[in-house]
């Protein structure tokens, strides 16, 4: 027999399935669906900006060229002004000395007019008859070229003058737009503040249900084998299923014996799945750390990281490495669809790195220390599951090299997912040719149409055939999954990836690399679609974001705790100390701890302008400086991660500057790359949190 855990004699029956009580799942809209509002209504600003953005270059570059075509007008009219000077200058000569001219009385009169007031300066009578003679007619002929090219660009001038004009007026109107849009999203912000405490109590309730109603399941199966009198073997003696102990038979999946597990059959023609005693006794301890909170590096017993987690859950019966790129190469991988309780999930990618790891339970979760939710806790697995690894089986049996770490692999350590994600500028364009497409269904929708039940990107309604086209350069991988038929992923790095799905032809092939605008396919409707549409998905460590406020800017934001940019609630945000300024809570100790350094340095306390920054605050911040301000929902203040200082550390070159550069970085704090010296936007008040010193 085995030991059943202490939750293991929970009087409550299991059920399959816990809801959360009556009143909290009593509120107007679910944390889902505010989510998908705010994605909507962050879709519809960022449509707007687009326009009005868009319309104000074209004005800025129709007024340039206005201003252009007038200077070469003003040019080109003096010069026909001296040609035509000089022709009346020759004209008057010639009709004091008395010398005959070619030229009728009008073109006579018409090139005396700009020296008829000064025929007393005519220049030695003798000089002027031998010129004349030759001159004139030429002259003539000059001057009235020089006259017609100053006209033409007149012409020119007035037209493009016309055509800036008109740029103005529609950027203008736009700007309007922007405006009513603006208003409109703070409208719209404010009525959601009213239900986000409850929706957010809501997401806390199913949650603990979620782990509930895991721990049921397993309590179910450790039942089960104590009713079949089943001890469970040593590990060792379930490696070779063709070698297992009396009474247990292989378990198969496919027609293939799985190694590390068995099967027996039990009352009711049941089948009964044998997991080894140390399998068992990791998923135990790994449920007994369900709720324990996360910190970076942590290895309990107060606070966890995701590896110190399966470390603690699998120990003493092995010790896994201090990093999870180590730990892949050490224990023998398993297809991803013979999963078993207990065995390692790691999480990344080729191009980012290995970054997540967790321990499996049935039904596609695991439990895992995760940053995200700021606990250890029972979650799905995520959709950038690396592999699977099986700790009983020891080595692998061939070599497993884990890929390397991108630069970019810190921002999605334990299930976080990076806060912003900038691919430049120069090198983002939109999918589908201006013009060809209409905006569909907006991401986070929810529906049960959808397997996660929410839409998880964007949906471009157009014509069968439309060229798609490459947000930015990568890697394409080709997919035909049954929900979208014709399917080109493309990796761009550092946990980068584009979805392009539906397509009615694939114009890419798989491991080609593209560039942005270059074609990749063309609109369809094949797999899960109700028309032809293009859809299209950012993904940031295998995790999707909203792809609105990406095209917009060419950065993508994402956060935490399945809250909207600039829409946390206030109790789920820590004080910094200082009145009025919020911060996420693990990113304001930190600054305290800043805080308190500087203030050792220097005698005061940092001096702050600007900490979270909420979605209707963003708005009225863009509306007043849309050359310095984000687009509205894509801030890294509206996480709760950022902050604008003061007192010396706003100007580049300070003592109080430098020693920000250099000892920040100690507590989490990091001048980002644009917002230096020279970057894209030089920013010297702006500090984000996001790679604490321990990790």
């Amino acid at each position: 027999m085995i030991a059943l855990p202490a939750y293991a004699d929970d009087p409550t029956p299991p059920t399959t399935t816990d809801l959360p009580p009556a009143s909290v799942t009593d509120v107007n809209r679910s944390l889902e669906q505010l989510q998908a509002e705010a994605a909507q209504v962050q879709a519809d600003f960022a449509k707007a900006t687009i326009a009005y953005t868009n319309a104000l270059k074209l004005a800025q570059t129709a007024e340039a060229a206005a201003k252009q075509a007038e200077a070469n007008a003003t040019v080109s009219k003096g010069k026909a002004d001296e040609e035509r000077r000089r022709l009346g200058v020759i004209t008057a000569q010639a009709y004091q000395l008395g010398i005959p001219t070619v030229m009728g009385t009008e073109s006579m009169l018409w090139s005396l007019a700009p020296v008829a007031e000064n025929l007393q300066e005519i220049a030695d009578r003798q000089t002027a008859i031998q010129q004349l003679g030759s001159t004139q007619v030429s002259q003539y002929q000059t001057a009235m070229n020089a006259g017609a090219v100053s006209d033409k660009l007149k012409a020119e001038a007035a037209a493009k003058r016309a055509a800036a004009n008109e740029a103005e007026a529609k950027a203008q109107q736009l700007s309007k737009d922007v405006q009513k849009k603006a208003e409109a999203a703070t409208a719209m912000m404010a009525d959601q503040t009213a239900d986000l405490d409850g929706a957010s109590e809501l997401s806390k309730q199913i949650q603990i249900a979620r782990v509930q109603q895991a721990r049921n399941q397993w309590q179910t199966y450790l039942a089960e084998l104590a009713a079949a009198k089943i001890t469970p073997p040593a590990a060792a003696l379930l490696k070779d299923p063709s070698k297992l102990p009396a009474g247990l038979s292989a378990l198969t999946s496919g027609g293939v014996a799985v190694p590390g597990v068995a099967a027996v059959a039990v009352a009711g023609g049941k089948t009964l799945k044998v997991l080894s005693a140390e399998t068992i006794r990791a998923v135990n301890q790994a449920f007994l750390l369900v709720g324990k909170p996360y910190a970076v590096g942590g290895t309990g017993p107060g606070s966890y990281g995701c590896l110190g987690a399966a470390r603690t859950a699998w120990l003493p019966y092995v010790t896994l490495p201090n990093d999870v790129t180590k730990v892949y190469p050490d224990y023998q991988a398993v297809p991803v669809n013979d999963i078993q309780p207990g065995d390692l999930l790691v999480m990344g990618s080729n191009s980012l790195g290995l970054v997540h790891i967790g321990i499996a339970l049935d039904d596609n979760q695991m439990i895992a220390a995760d940053e995200s939710k700021g606990s250890v806790t029972v979650t799905r697995v995520p959709d950038n599951l690396y592999a699977a690894l099986r700790p009983t089986l020891g080595k692998p049996s061939t070599p497993q090299v884990a890929p390397q770490l991108s630069d970019g692999a810190e921002s999605f350590r334990c299930g976080n997912t990076a806060t912003s994600y900038n691919v430049g500028s120069g090198d983002w364009t939109w999918p589908l040719p201006d013009g060809t497409y209409d905006i569909g269904t907006p991401f986070g929708q929810a529906g049960s149409m959808w397997s996660t039940g929410y839409h998880t990107g964007q949906d471009f309604p157009a014509a069968i055939g439309t060229p798609v086209r490459a947000v930015t350069s990568g890697t394409v991988h080709i997919e035909h999954p049954a929900w979208a038929g014709n399917l080109v992923r493309i990796d761009h790095g550092n946990g980068l990836e584009t979805l392009y799905a539906h397509l009615s032809r694939i114009d890419a092939t798989d491991g080609q690399q593209v560039t942005a605008g270059q074609q990749i396919g063309a609109v369809g409707q094949q797999g899960n679609a109700t028309g032809p549409h293009l859809h299209f998905e950012v993904r940031l460590g295998g995790e999707s974001v909203n792809p609105m406020p990406f095209l917009a800017t060419g950065s993508a934001t994402t956060g935490w705790g399945g809250y909207s940019n600039g829409m946390i609630p206030s109790n789920k945000l820590c004080s910094i100390g200082t009145a009025g300024h919020m911060l996420r809570c693990d990113a304001s100790a930190a600054y305290q701890q800043l805080s308190a350094a500087y203030r050792s340095q220097f005698g005061k306390s940092l001096c702050i302008t600007d900490s979270y920054r909420s979605y209707a605050s963003q708005v009225d911040l863009y509306q007043r400086k849309p050359s310095l301000a984000a687009l509205p929902g894509t801030s890294n203040h509206g996480w709760g991660v950022a902050v604008d200082l003061c007192g010396g550390v706003d100007k580049y070159g300070t003592a109080q500057y430098q020693w920000m550069k250099s000892h920040a970085g100690h507590f989490g704090w990091v001048h980002p790359a644009w917002a230096d010296q020279g970057g894209s936007r030089e920013e010297p008040w702006h500090w984000e949190f996001g790679k604490p010193a321990s990790t």
